[in-house]
């Protein structure tokens, strides 16, 4: 059921495969057993990819909920067999990871330290299944595009503008005229599969015809901070993730708009899945860390 809900999600084998960590033949032969134990054909096979049949698009959303189901029940016999000493296993979507997902683990371990915690960062696809197979409890940081996605429901912790920012000693950190002036200058920039790429692609054209050549993509935090901290480029980011920088003034925020409305930063987790006592105090101490933050 696994290999039948991925290469549904993905509408391909090979990717199925590739995200299981499957060799192809053995995702086709999964497969191909499921709907031979189902007497039922479950895909279309054709030179687009994978297309449900009928029968296919009925039974998936089943299946979706067997294998979260499975998780969920695996989770909480280790949290009984463990005395109530449970593991959270929480993914990250940028900004969250970096901005009040950190303070709600430290608050999390100072009142419940036999908690363990598992953190995970990923694509949007890797965390949707992971999410969806209950390999995470729930994940945190950009509430879309996930939430769209049928069978997860989501709720807002906050909205974070996204910026663009540099180091003070950075030949634009005084810029105070459009977007389009800076489309020269060198960028790390979300990766192009991202819709925040897309919009800020948009504001680009928008105000010069043309979008940056000279480009870094990057969304994993470390790497990121490193490189922005470098003080050779311009990035456009929620500001969420470089809350302590801006704070000390080791970064600064350009005065203008970007990327569209401000990003809605959140818990995603899948729809009417009972969490476990210790995710739940995770999903409590990440509401009260919102609490905490100052307001921008």
């Amino acid at each position: 059921m696994i290999v039948a809900t991925t290469v549904a999600h993905h509408g391909s084998v090979r990717e199925a495969s590739e995200v299981l960590h499957l060799t192809q033949p053995a995702a086709s032969r999964s497969l191909a057993e499921l709907e031979d134990i189902l007497g039922l054909k479950l895909f279309e096979r054709g030179p687009k990819g994978m297309t449900l049949t009928d029968a296919g698009a009925a039974l998936i959303a089943h299946m979706h909920v067997v294998v979260s189901e499975v998780g969920s029940l695996t989770r909480h016999a280790e949290e009984i067999v463990n005395g109530g000493r449970g593991k959270v296993r929480v993914g990250t979507l940028l900004p969250g990871a970096a901005d009040v997902l950190p303070s709600a683990l430290l608050a999390l371990t100072r009142q419940f330290p036999e908690i363990q915690v598992e953190v995970s960062e990923g694509t949007p696809d890797r965390l949707y299944e992971s999410l969806m197979f209950g390999h995470v409890d729930f994940v945190v940081g950009r509430v879309m595009p996930l939430a769209s996605i049928p069978g997860v429901e989501s709720e807002r912790l906050y909205d974070d503008e996204v910026r663009v920012v540099c180091t003070p000693d950075h030949p634009r950190a005084t810029h105070t005229g459009t977007l389009g002036e800076l489309v020269d200058d060198a960028w790390v920039l979300p990766p192009s599969y991202t819709s925040l790429r897309g919009q800020i692609e948009e504001d680009f054209i928008r105000d010069c015809g043309r979008t940056p050549v000279s480009v870094i993509e990057c969304v994993a935090a470390l790497p990121l901070r490193s490189l922005v901290l470098r003080g050779e480029l311009l990035a456009v980011v929620p500001s969420g993730i470089f809350t302590d920088e801006l704070e000390r003034g080791s970064l600064v925020a350009l005065p203008m708009q970007v990327g569209g409305a401000p990003v809605a930063v959140g818990i995603v987790s899948r729809a009417g899945a009972e969490m476990t006592a210790s995710a739940g105090a995770l999903v409590d101490a990440l509401r009260a860390a919102v609490a905490d933050r100052p307001s921008t």
